[in-house]
């Protein structure tokens, strides 16, 4: 079977929670023993892959609506992947090859406020065609699957999320010598690692931890970037918190290992999610505690592994924080480092061949 993979949007991007996604998927597939042809933008940056397609460097809409296009028909796969963005809408049409879209969250059917301007009138529309004229979906959570349900009737493939290999040996990684960059100490922080737009729910995460990190004298560290939009909300709280905040772009491999391991507590207060990967890294590299957002996500994911917030009541949260006991991480709990791999085995497979 010839298995195509859209890898185009990983070029010129910082590679975050769904193009490691993309990533870890074509490297799953390359273990299956089929011809995976993965078509990449400009230059192949993973491997060595004699099959691999590289459509030259272009505008990004061109990139994305024709010369994507004419490369999936080119390459007559009998499948081909899409686990970032939605297909070129005019592949729908006369194709050859069967169309799955990997859908991540529905952040973009229930929570459309979160959106910026591209993702609002250029990607939404796409990914709301890809459910209806696609060959199926590809999610990553039962709870995702659940929710995209209601919004379509194809078949949808919970092929799960997995944590990329790097971090199955991260804690004999991570190096207490690499946190005096920050000035920090071990424990005395708390870390979140995401980028800062409205679906991430910062600017909450802020008004119920900043009275808590003045109380216990820890700060919060948050690996990432800032997103879209300005909010003059939340550029106040980051003011109000001052030194009690640190900012560190983005940072190596080994420092983030050291930074999750290190820390008194990851937080992440997500209005959505489709999965959640930065928790179980954070768990991979030796964290013990983890707060989360009271959403079904979460629960599906860390029940009974995380202390869970509500969003809608700032002085709960703030409560539950200040009570300074959060519960520990169970030594046993499991990682999925290879659930791609299975279920790529056991469903997507099966799936395609009928």
């Amino acid at each position: 079977m010839r298995i195509a993979i859209d890898l185009t949007p990983l070029y010129g991007r910082k590679r975050t929670g769904v193009e490691m996604y993309a990533i870890d998927l074509y490297r799953a597939l390359l273990s299956t023993g089929h011809t995976i042809i993965p078509i990449f933008h400009a230059k192949n940056e993973l491997d060595n892959n004699a099959h691999a397609f590289v459509i030259p460097k272009c505008n990004r809409l061109w990139l994305e609506n024709v010369a994507l296009s004419r490369a999936v028909r080119k390459i007559k796969a009998d499948v081909a992947l899409f686990p970032i963005f939605a297909p070129p809408i005019d592949l729908y049409f006369g194709r050859k090859s069967k169309l799955l879209q990997t859908v991540h969250d529905t952040a973009f059917l229930q929570f459309k406020s979160t959106l910026n301007f591209a993702a609002t009138y250029y990607y939404m529309p796409k990914q709301k065609i890809a459910l209806k004229h696609a060959d199926g979906i590809i999610t990553i959570s039962e709870t995702v699957k659940n929710q995209l349900e209601q919004y379509t009737n194809l078949p949808i493939l919970n092929l799960g999320e997995n944590i990329a290999s790097e971090y199955q040996n991260a804690k004999e990684k991570s190096d207490v010598a690499l946190l005096e960059k920050w000035s920090l100490q071990p424990d005395s922080y708390y870390i979140s690692v995401s980028t800062i737009e409205p679906r991430k729910n910062f600017e909450y995460l802020l008004e119920i931890i900043i009275p808590v990190l003045k109380e216990q004298k820890r700060k919060l560290v948050l690996v990432g970037r800032k997103g879209w939009g300005k909010n003059e909300r939340l550029e106040l709280l980051i003011n109000r918190a001052g030194d009690s905040l640190i900012f560190t772009d983005y940072v190596s491999m080994e420092e983030l290992f050291s930074l999750y391991h290190y820390a008194y507590a990851f937080a992440l207060l997500s209005k959505d999610e489709g999965f959640g990967r930065t928790p179980f890294e954070a768990v991979a590299c030796g964290c013990k505690r983890i707060i989360l957002s009271d959403i079904e996500i979460f629960h599906e994911t860390f029940n009974g592994n995380a202390l869970f917030l509500p969003l809608d009541n700032e002085n709960e949260a703030m409560n539950m924080l200040n009570q300074d006991c959060l519960p520990m991480i169970d030594e046993k709990m499991n990682i999925p480092f290879d659930v791609v791999e299975e279920r790529i085995v056991s469903i997507l497979l099966p799936s395609i061949e009928k």
